[in-house]
């Protein structure tokens, strides 16, 4: 029998964390939000990121613990000033029924044009005195000084490698209940290593687990779909498979794709290869996302890899 959950919800909706206490958090980012909690207040802010580490869920169990009244508000498909001075002001201009504060969330404010970024910068100091505005960004250099200088900026990246083996073992915990629930096999070491291949793009693994216990078991086929399945087609200068492994992830964001691409090849590559490597991502970086197809252009991206640089035995 099947977890209703497990098998009726995407599980990023279904197993989403409603309080801080259930996020997986860098430490010093979950003290300082539980702190927010205990409060009841925080300043504006930017939260910053790769995609999937959790900034808008982290930002929804915030609200959701100090019972604020939250507009969300998609940033990467409202773009427009009208959009954002509409939708915003007739949101804020008045008091919370509940008596509490008011939180404007801006998921992906860093695609927001500039001109929509003025009018923003314009709303948080209108209605400073009861609305809180939350900003998630992939790239925070995209916001502009005038929103820096009026929010606190938190930094969701995970230098340290043991921090990160930390944060994995946790979601590792947190997953094994969710494929138990759903009574579907899966093997320790393969879960381990799947989980530690994409970290910390938590909400990318557990979509992927999802997709791939549609059967009730999770196989080692699943390693197929991380960064480290298309390093061994770019040394081998298996083209092919580069190209199907390139199009069979065209569902991934293009730019957080080219990262996740990027960091993996770091240590495959040899130290004469990543100069080269840098000059060869810096050349497609801005066609990713300006070009026709996101997907060509990624796979060009590859080629040049595969064909330019040395990989380490």
């Amino acid at each position: 029998m099947v977890d209703t959950l497990t098998e009726k919800y995407l599980w990023v909706e279904g197993y989403a964390p409603q309080t801080v206490e259930d996020c997986i958090l860098p430490s010093s980012v979950k003290k300082t939000f539980l702190e927010y909690v205990n409060e009841k207040s925080f300043p504006n802010l930017i939260l910053a990121g790769p995609a999937g580490v959790g900034k808008t869920s982290l930002a929804r169990a915030l609200c959701n613990e100090i019972d604020a009244d939250l507009l969300f508000v998609n940033a990467s498909l409202d773009r427009g000033i009208s959009d954002v001075r509409t939708t915003v002001s007739q949101f804020a201009s008045t008091s919370s029924m509940f008596g509490g504060i008011k939180v404007v969330l801006l998921d992906e404010a860093d695609n927001l044009t500039q001109d929509s970024q003025k009018a923003l910068r314009a709303l948080i100091e209108e209605f400073q005195n009861h609305c809180r505005f939350i900003l998630t960004c992939n790239y925070p250099h995209n916001i502009i000084d005038a929103i820096h200088s009026r929010c606190s900026v938190v930094d969701f990246h995970i230098r340290d490698p043991k921090s990160l083996a930390v944060l994995s073992g946790q979601f590792y915990k947190r997953v094994v209940p969710i494929l138990t629930a759903g009574n579907i096999r899966y093997d320790d070491k393969v879960l381990a290593k799947f989980i530690m291949d994409m970290a910390p793009d938590w909400r990318g693994i557990l979509n992927n687990l999802q997709g791939h216990s549609k059967g009730g078991e999770l196989t080692a086929d699943i390693l197929q779909d991380t960064p480290e399945a298309l390093i061994g087609h770019l040394k081998a200068k298996r083209w092919t498979d580069v190209r199907d492994w390139v199009f069979e992830h065209s569902y991934i964001h293009p730019k957080k794709l080219e990262m996740d691409i990027y960091k993996a090849i770091q240590s495959h590559l040899t130290d004469q290869s990543k100069p080269q490597a840098v000059l060869i991502f810096a050349e497609y970086s801005d066609k990713i996302t300006s070009g026709a197809d996101p997907s060509i252009t990624l796979l060009a991206l590859c080629t040049q890899l595969m064909m330019e640089c040395q990989w380490r035995k």
